[in-house]
């Protein structure tokens, strides 16, 4: 490996001296109004390097704008309109091998507006507070990230993980199922490949970085249009393919390798696509090097945007993965290790369709029809290979979705949905009796797991219908207030409803004040439903937020915020035959056959949530950028026995630090430090490997730290880019300790460590 960097260091300083250093290339996008949809003509497109003016351009009459012979390069763009806010867009990267393309979105001046004289840090009008966005290229430059969208935000405040292994987001406490994941509002269950049943984490992100082109995070207090989950939202916008020629970018990263193509359709920028195809290489690798668990994984993307006429336009999505495993068994040692392991197959796909109607200059809709599929493949053998353990799920949802978006004078707004899915449900499940571990502190005897087998499938709907009203008042506030209600037919108790509100007060240009409350549902996962018909007494889990925070801009470049928050949980399922397990601590790790939740449940589990959130935010405008956050937080939980104690996720404190250097417009360093607390953990017995229940999770492993360094060097030729960059993770080799098991084979307590110094490559040519 020492090489492999060498050498890649070599082709830095060679190849340096041989690129032209002046090559040009060119900034192509499209301009709409924000409230109604409407392509915007006569914007002033103001290109800005190190805060001067370089060159600009105007949109067109359908809002198209192309800026040619420029410099390669990171730049900003600002838009400005009369009548309209200006927006500035940062981390606009300029190659000689492909056009930056980027898409502005105009929000309407009103004399009721609050007024902000800065123009980058902008949120959505329905967002008060707990919201943080991120654009392609701080997604991709993160050190450590692996160009992976879960990974990238975990560093956010607020936001903890449970091993260097995933991405699972855990969210001011809260559970890694209680995420949503909206991709082109699109609701898709997971977004990763071998991804959790029942909950929202993973290893790697299926959805291909090239595709992104911004997402916004909420943290809490979220509006009412977003339901279903209890923590946050993770609001993935895609790129659409170039309008213009045809494209190709083919890639190696961390993960894998892949290729993207893009291009126009039809005539006159009618319309583009935009497909990838990607495959791990990570079987290869781990083969190599002898190891008994052998993980590999594919996927491809399809995006198509099509205008109809000037009001309508049609965008296709399509996302497919197979994810599979195989097991080498050739040593003793990977024999006895692939024991505790589930094999884990999976494939599936999400494929939608969106109709955008622009119905006149006031008001706008969206109508969407999707179907997404996972097939989950779980098998559990012994040491004699006999099956003890098989989990054949099958989980498909066709979703259809109206909105409508009416901005009848520029400081109000009203957004009206509505929704229904038909869901369905196949399970094959087989479970041999099972002893656990865990003992009961009243007669010291180990819980036992009974067997069962089943086969079954299920057919349900869900309905959704919110309402929320946005108003600015007097120049100084904005209010948002909002009401959902959800339907789930599978449980008895069936409909549910949700008020929300925010508050925002602009004390001065700079300085704001925020407070927000919500009542929020989240349905059982259907995976918890199946295995006794006593579940659907299940009733949909509670959490009540409760957020208060303000920020303050430094600078026209930089800001900080600050907030605290209470969440409050009731209605948890929790096992009546373990009377300690509450399923908010389940799903943050590779599943084992004790975590699907295939036992009796009630909705008796309680908890809290309560913390605070510093950040600190530095935009690439000149050299320097980064993020600094801290975050101080409680988590605990009560299961069917009434005892509190520690959720699995309550590390206490986190602490992320990003941040870069950008110099000779081609060159980037960059490094991330993250400082968390351990995780809490029950003790095991030396002698026998139990753990005891009056013991459960009263023990914390060591704190984590981990710095990871990267370089990223840009090649602009005539006509093509070549993106290139060393990615050093864990570069001081710190071997933090994931969890500590009883090995059943040596009778010996085990220490899991997570890998330590990591080096990889990246290598992109754009043409």
């Amino acid at each position: 490996m020492k090489k492999l960097l060498l050498l890649f260091l070599l082709i830095f300083t060679a190849a340096y001296h041989t690129v032209l250093s002046q090559e040009k290339g060119q900034i192509t996008g499209r301009i709409i109004d924000k409230s109604n949809q409407q392509t915007l003509s006569d914007v002033t497109i103001s290109l800005i390097k190190d805060k001067n003016i370089i060159t600009g351009s105007q949109s067109d009459i359908n809002g198209f704008f192309r800026i040619s012979d420029v410099n390669v390069g990171e730049y900003s763009v600002r838009f400005s309109l009369i009548g309209y806010e200006s927006l500035l867009i940062d981390n606009i990267i300029v190659n000689s091998g492909a056009p930056a393309d980027t898409q502005a979105e105009l929000k309407i001046l009103s004399t009721e507006e609050i007024q902000v004289t800065e123009e980058r840090f902008v949120t959505p009008s329905d967002v008060s507070n707990s919201f943080k966005s991120l654009q392609y290229e701080e997604i991709r430059r993160n050190p450590g990230g692996f160009e992976d969208i879960g990974r990238v935000v975990q560093t956010l405040p607020g936001v903890s993980f449970v091993n260097d292994g995933r991405n699972d987001l855990i969210v001011r406490g809260g559970s890694p199922s209680e995420n949503l994941f909206l991709v082109d509002n699109i609701v898709v269950p997971n977004i990763n490949h071998f991804g959790s049943q029942g909950a929202t984490g993973g290893p790697v992100s299926i959805i291909n970085l090239d595709f992104i082109r911004d997402v916004d995070f909420l943290t809490g207090g979220f509006s009412a249009k977003y339901g279903d989950k209890l923590s946050s939202v993770l609001n993935i916008r895609l790129r659409e393919g170039n309008r213009n020629k045809f494209l190709t970018d083919i890639n190696l990263s961390a993960t894998g390798f892949g290729a993207v193509l893009e291009g126009p359709l039809g005539s006159r920028k009618k319309g583009s696509w935009l497909f990838s195809a990607r495959r791990s290489y990570l079987d290869f690798i781990f083969n190599a090097a002898g190891f008994g668990f052998v993980p590999a994984y594919s996927s491809a993307q399809l995006k198509v945007v099509y205008d109809l006429s000037r009001k309508n336009t049609l965008t296709v999505n399509a996302i497919g993965n197979k994810d599979y495993v195989n097991f080498n068994n050739d040593t003793e040692e990977n024999k006895q290790d692939n024991q505790t392991i589930l094999d884990n197959d999976q494939w599936g796909y999400v494929n939608s369709y969106e109709l955008k109607s622009l119905l006149n200059s006031k008001s706008f809709a969206l109508f969407s029809i999707g179907r997404t599929y996972n097939n989950f493949d779980y098998t559990g053998k012994d040491s004699s290979y006999s099956e003890i353990f098989r989990n054949r799920s099958k989980e498909g949802e066709i979703s259809l979705k109206a909105e409508y978006y009416l901005n009848p004078v520029p400081a109000s707004q009203l957004q009206l949905g509505g929704g229904w899915r038909f869901v369905n449900f196949r399970n094959e499940i087989k479970q041999g009796q099972d002893t656990s571990y865990f003992t009961d502190p009243q007669n010291g005897e180990r819980y036992v797991l009974p067997a069962f087998e089943f086969n079954n499938e299920n057919n349900t709907g869900k309905a959704f219908l919110y309402s929320q009203v946005t108003q600015t008042l007097f120049k100084k506030l904005k209010l948002n207030l909002g009401l959902r209600y959800d339907y789930f037919g599978y449980i008895n108790k069936k409909n549910y409803v949700s008020p929300r509100a925010s508050l925002l007060i602009s004390v001065t240009q700079k300085f704001n004040l925020s407070f927000a409350y919500g009542t929020f549902y989240q349905s059982p996962s259907y995976i918890w439903l199946v295995v006794n018909d006593e579940n659907r007494n299940l009733k949909e889990i509670k959490a009540e937020h409760f957020v208060a925070g303000m920020e303050y801009l430094l600078s026209d470049d930089m800001r900080m915020t600050f907030e605290a928050y209470y969440k409050n949980y009731s209605d948890y399922p929790v096992s009546t035959l373990r009377s300690y397990l509450i399923l908010a601590n389940n799903g943050g790790n590779f599943e084992q056959n004790d975590q699907f939740g295939l036992e009796p449940l009630v909705s008796a589990g309680t908890g809290f949530s309560r913390g605070i959130e510093f950040f600190f935010q530095k935009v690439l405008t000149k050299n320097f950028y980064g993020t600094a956050n801290f975050s101080l937080f409680e988590a605990k939980y009560k299961a069917l026995d009434g005892i509190e104690r520690k959720s699995d996720f309550d590390n206490r404190f986190l602490i992320s630090v990003v941040g870069g250097y950008r110099f000779a417009d081609t060159w980037e360093v960059s490094s991330k430090f993250r400082f968390t607390g351990g995780r809490p953990y029950t003790p095991i017995n030396p002698d026998n490997g139990t753990k005891s229940v009056s013991q459960y999770n009263t023990e914390r492993l060591p704190d984590y730290s981990r710095i990871d360094f990267r370089i990223d060097k840009r090649w602009n030729f005539k006509s093509w880019t070549l993106v290139t960059y060393i990615d050093v993770q864990n570069i001081l080799n710190k071997k933090n300790i994931t969890n500590y098991k009883w090995n059943k084979f040596t009778r010996k307590i085990e220490t899991n460590e997570s890998i330590g110094l990591l080096p990889s490559i990246g290598i992109n040519a754009m043409f």
